[in-house]
């Protein structure tokens, strides 16, 4: 197998990626999509809208890959140069389409608009080239052959990126990359471990030397692991470590589809036709706002309440009075009480409550920045759990709870199923 054989590089263009006024939204996607069709990527290359530039790093980059993927610049200003480059690299003529021109002019046409002289530049394409049609946008994407290297070249816009790579180049992609390249992955998100504490359970399966090769990342109290083998019976390998990861660590994991513990939880809410409801001090609205983004929500979802004050407290949830002076607003017994009181006012049958010091003063030396307590109250039945997060700043400790709470309330569902 040659050297340079699933061998990718990324080439993104823009003045204003250079300029650090817009964010780079496609780089990551087309990494892990490659991965999946089997390509290594080695590098990505950030060049500015100059035609000389740009052809210079194709000329660079093609005699080491197997593909190239260039996004940007295909738009019709004059400083969209990334076709003109293209042609420059390859030593070809820019030729008009004909047919692209009249799709362009079709298109703003059914937006009630009239086709300019300049998106004719989005019609010119490197003599020999292969049109990759664009059902999202005016601008065609194309691909060529460069010194043996495969040149695709997508618009820049996330949205009609993604839907030229998908429609019209995925399938072609993957039918090129050699089987011994060609990657299976599987994914878990966990839950409740800490990070050395994963390190030490799952033990040499981290060595790079590995087969499935594991990588873990940690946001918000989630680990995000990811099991990677490649090659010739990759599936095999890949199937018997993902089981015995279940077996070892089946107790933190949430999920094998999803990072966010919201939407985990949003999915049995609606599955189990659970009715519920939250009363939020610490968190401020976040667990509702996280939850509500969810498709279906609002079939289970009935109510939530942010009662930052002591006085919101007693008036909209019923918290006794004598509660709070004599616990304090931070305490398992306020927040079984708020859970209580969501869950009586608005009839759902599971409902969380969050009370805490987010910081970054308020904290005391018996109740610090990162002491968050969570209330459940589900069917009648009311518990608290007390959680001593890092006192890394309100967001932190804020989207920890969050994501602790709708764990929490995913695992009573699940016991109650028991």
């Amino acid at each position: 197998m040659s050297p340079r054989a699933g061998v990718a590089y990324l080439l993104t263009i823009g003045d204003e990626l250079i300029a650090g006024e817009q964010r780079d939204l496609n780089s990551a996607w087309q990494a892990q999509r490659l991965a999946q069709l089997g390509y290594r990527v080695e590098g990505v290359r950030l060049v500015g809208d100059d035609e000389e530039e740009i052809a210079a790093a194709l000329t660079e980059l093609a005699p080491r890959a197997s593909l190239i993927l260039c996004t940007g610049g295909l738009g019709p200003t004059l400083d969209d140069l990334t076709r003109h480059a293209v042609a420059r690299a390859a030593g070809r003529e820019l030729v008009r389409d004909a047919e692209v021109v009249d799709g362009i002019r079709r298109w703003f046409e059914a937006g009630g608009r009239t086709m300019t002289a300049a998106n004719e530049r989005q019609a010119l394409f490197p003599e020999g080239a292969t049109r990759l049609e664009n059902s999202a946008g005016t601008a065609p994407g194309f691909r060529l052959e460069l010194e043996g290297c495969d040149v695709a070249v997508l618009p820049g816009p996330p949205r009609e990126m993604k839907t030229v790579f998908e429609e019209e180049l995925a399938e072609w992609l993957g039918s090129c990359a050699p089987v011994e390249s060609r990657v299976e992955t599987a994914r878990f998100y966990l839950f409740g471990l800490p990070e050395s504490d994963f390190a030490d359970r799952v033990g040499e399966w981290m060595d790079r030397d590995e087969s499935p090769r594991m990588g873990v990342r940690a946001s918000g109290g989630v680990l995000k692991v990811k099991l990677e083998a490649r090659g010739v019976g990759s599936g095999e390998i890949l199937a018997d470590r993902a089981a015995a990861f279940r077996e070892r660590l089946g107790r933190w994991i949430f999920s094998e589809t999803s990072p966010e513990p919201a939407e985990v939880l949003a999915a049995h809410l609606i599955e189990r036709r659970t009715t519920f409801a939250c009363a939020e001090s610490c968190t401020g609205g976040e667990l509702a706002s996280r939850l509500i983004a969810q498709p279906g929500i609002s079939a289970v979802f009935l109510e939530g309440f942010v009662t930052y004050s002591n006085a919101a407290k007693v008036e909209r949830l019923g918290v006794p009075e004598a509660l709070l002076e004599a616990h304090g607003a931070v305490s398992p017994e306020v927040a079984e009480a708020m859970a209580r009181g969501a869950s009586e006012r608005s009839g759902a049958r599971l409902a969380l409550s969050t009370t805490g010091v987010a910081g970054p003063d308020g904290g005391t030396p018996e109740k610090p920045v990162g002491l968050v307590h969570v209330g459940i109250a589900f069917d009648g039945r009311v518990e608290s759990h007390e959680l001593r997060l890092p006192a890394r700043g309100r967001a932190f400790v804020r989207t920890w709870a969050v994501n602790s709470a709708c764990d929490l309330a995913r695992r009573a569902l699940l016991a109650a199923d028991a």
